[in-house]
């Protein structure tokens, strides 16, 4: 996990930009293997008839909460490791942001609640298995003889699963490719991805256990539980932390899809589920977790703080349209999820532009002009999250019946895979970063204040407000975004004398804008930004739909990173500079003498996993609602 989950390295004290040492990797197997031993023995003994503490447990939870066993103990689990787990990476990744790369994976506190989170939730869907017994609903999966298994637990398990492998994957994608720093890399999306889809199973849980006429599972209570096992599907919501904190690394377009997704989906399917007032339950959840984030991490000395989205108008949206299209007439849901849709992905996105005017840091806002074209591929996304929710819905609601449907075609079936392509299409058509164009720009530093040093470059203290001026075409006019970004000054992690951020004055970080000097092409920085010792510091410039090149400015040499790339950047003031991918220097430690097929092979790896995941958890869905299978003539004529 050494770097896992974030940005990029710092360079005093050159930590490893590699894999973690191997005494690290066999003490986190040691604790590993303590909680799968342990829950290993748990299991065993409940399938062999011998009642342990756990199950007795699992019993008097379930006795209390009028749940099934294999519901109340494994949801509960998991719902607090994931919190767990949340809260390490929102403490994580600031860290990593202001004062750069651990000295191993065990060096950073923020770890551990990241990890026994998920063992904990990896643990709950096992756990769920194990404590499996009558009643049981209609379609289980058969694990062996007399052991069969609800399909909410088994997508609890495969979550866990993936994101449980994505430690040592992570261990080994560094060895192989280089530190791939970054929250969206592929191995850290296997640990975060199932971190946020093993939510998926508790709804489907609530589901099954009304089949086996659980108390909790009927009336008000019941319709108010189901609505929060769908609000907590909301968490995938944290793959927009880069842009809560301002270090974006995808273009501006994949938080409009990403969001608009995500609000369609799950405050039209809680709408649908509860009835008036589901949609404002969700942005009610939404601001209570993030709320939460917020503060436990403020509290905390120096540590950058995620700022977040809104919401509301997305939920306000769902509710009118719901009020007025009344969704739960005959023929009426679909019609609802793709108005609610359309509308969450323009008017509330806008809504959400309009907010992050004033709360969310920079880079946003984004550039005005850009936000049309955002609007309508998040218009889009909010279709696909809409045929989301309406499928969604179908399913638990047929799966949570216990009157067996009746065989035959199952409407809404497909609706979900609709949902999915739309989102992944969008995500592989505008979320991959380009560098299609170069520009050329002369680059002078002014107001330079120095410890007694050349400035750009060395030990000693020195900042200076950058000016670039562009050689030829100006894009800054069309830009989504052109701003200076100086970060992990702080690898001591010794805030005193070191540059702050001048938004949220933490130290470690600085992020300014870049203004207009009133030349044509000249811009200069608001702030004084560093430029020497461990600090990387670059100016950042977004063109929609895709291309993301930067001018680097200043980084140190880093002894850990044996390629070119890990030599230092110095500018000398008035060179003429050119843009690059900046992807590039984002992420130094990634290795140059990797062929492509390489690279190639363990991306497809990943996206295939997951992939096969996303449909696994989708056929648990939709067979967890099929009909039973009709029986044999032979067997009905002995019955």
């Amino acid at each position: 996990m050494n770097g896992a989950l974030s940005m990029i390295i710092g360079a005093e004290s050159t930590p490893p930009a590699g894999g973690a040492e191997t005494s690290e990797i066999f003490i986190a197997g040691a604790i590993a293997g303590v909680v799968i031993l342990f829950f290993g023995w748990v299991i065993l003994s409940e399938r062999a008839g011998k009642p342990t503490f756990v199950s007795k447990l699992a019993d008097w939870i379930a006795e209390l909460v009028k749940l099934p066993r294999w519901v109340a103990l494994p949801a509960g689990l998991g719902l607090l490791s994931v919190l767990s787990a949340g809260w390490g990476v929102w403490w994580d990744v600031p860290i990593h942001m202001q004062n750069g790369r651990d000295s191993g994976p065990l060096a950073n506190p923020s770890h551990y609640p990241i990890f026994l989170g998920i063992l904990g939730f990896t643990h709950a869907g096992l756990l769920s298995m194990g404590l499996a017994r009558d009643p049981l609903p209609r379609h289980t999966i058969k694990l062996a003889k007399n052991w069969r298994v609800p399909l909410g637990s088994v997508i609890i398990t495969g979550a866990g699963m993936i994101a449980l492998v994505g430690f040592p994957a992570d261990d080994l994608w560094h060895r192989f490719f280089g530190q791939d720093v970054t929250e969206w890399g592929p191995t850290h999306v296997m640990m975060i991805g199932g971190a946020v889809t093993f939510v998926l199973g508790i709804p489907l849980l609530l589901a099954e256990a009304a089949q086996v006429s659980a108390p909790r599972t009927s009336g008000i209570i019941g319709r108010f539980l189901g609505a929060l096992g769908i609000t907590v599907c909301g968490i995938p919501f944290a793959f927009l932390m880069e842009f809560d904190l301002g270090v974006p690394q995808f273009p501006a377009v994949t938080q409009f899809i990403i969001f608009a997704f995500l609000a369609a989906w799950i405050g039209c399917a809680v709408r649908l589920w509860l009835g008036p007032g589901g949609a404002l339950l969700v942005a009610t959840g939404f601001w209570i977790a993030h709320s939460f984030l917020w503060v436990s991490i403020w509290v905390l000395p120096d540590v950058l703080t995620a700022r977040f989205l809104l919401l509301w108008p997305s939920a306000i949206i769902i509710e009118l349209v719901a009020l007025a299209m009344q969704p739960k007439k005959k023929d009426r849901a679909v019609p609802f999820v793709i108005v609610s849709g359309l509308l969450v992905g323009s008017v509330g996105m806008y809504g959400e532009w309009l907010w992050s005017k004033f709360f969310m840091p920079l880079p946003q806002p984004f550039n005005a002009d850009t936000v049309p074209f955002m609007l309508g591929v998040a218009t889009v996304a909010g279709l696909g999250g809409g045929l989301m929710a309406s499928w969604m819905v179908s399913r638990l609601r047929i799966t949570g019946s216990s009157t067996p449907p009746e065989p035959g075609p199952l409407p809404r079936r497909h609706l979900g895979l609709v949902g999915l392509v739309i989102f992944v299409g969008l995500m592989g058509a505008f979320g991959v970063p380009k560098a299609p164009e170069t520009y050329a720009g002369t680059v002078t530093f002014s107001e330079v204040s120095t410890g007694g040093t050349s400035c750009p470059g060395g030990e000693e203290k020195c900042l200076a407000r950058v000016t670039v001026k562009f050689q030829g075409e100006d894009p800054v006019p069309d830009a989504v975004w052109f701003y200076a970004l100086a970060w992990q000054g702080n690898p001591k992690g010794s805030p005193d004398d070191v540059p702050r951020d001048p938004e949220q004055d933490v130290p470690g970080i600085v992020r300014t804008e870049l203004q207009s000097t009133g030349n044509p092409g000249e811009y200069r920085t608001k702030d004084p930004i560093p430029l020497y010792g461990p600090w990387k510091t670059l100016l950042r410039l977004h063109v929609a739909p895709s291309a993301m090149i930067s001018f680097p400015v200043y980084a140190p040499d880093d002894p850990a990173i044996k390629g070119s790339q890990g030599r230092a950047v110095i500018i000398e003031n008035g060179e003429t500079v050119k843009t690059q991918l900046e992807s590039k220097f984002l992420q130094r430690e990634k290795k140059e003498n990797i062929p492509t097929w390489g690279w190639a092979a363990g991306y497809s790896l990943v996206i295939a996993a997951w992939l096969a995941l996303l449909l696994f958890y989708g056929w648990c869905y939709n067979r967890a609602s099929q009909p039973e299978a009709p029986m044999p003539a032979k067997v009905k004529e002995t019955v």
